[in-house]
């Protein structure tokens, strides 16, 4: 199961089914932030959060920073 927020621009992948308020007790966050897991008490993964637009989708600020034709201006470029 999965949910996405776009708002957030963040997806949760939960890897058991939905989990109760508390279950994670320590989030391990990878690639600058981008990616966390969420581990429960006994250490195991038990959701990953990724924070980004979904597929097609892009934030405000991200939009100011390309021409019309989807290409970056300058310094707003974004690295993938």
């Amino acid at each position: 199961m999965w949910t996405y927020d776009p708002e957030a621009e963040g997806t949760y992948v939960y890897l058991h089914g939905p989990t109760p308020p508390g279950s994670a007790v320590k989030t391990v966050t990878v690639d600058d932030a981008m990616v966390n897991f969420d581990l429960d008490k006994d250490g195991k993964v038990i959701g990953i959060e990724i924070l980004a637009a979904w597929p097609g989708e892009q934030s405000p600020e991200h939009k100011q920073g390309l021409s019309d034709e989807g290409e970056s201006l300058g310094e707003n470029e974004v690295s993938g």
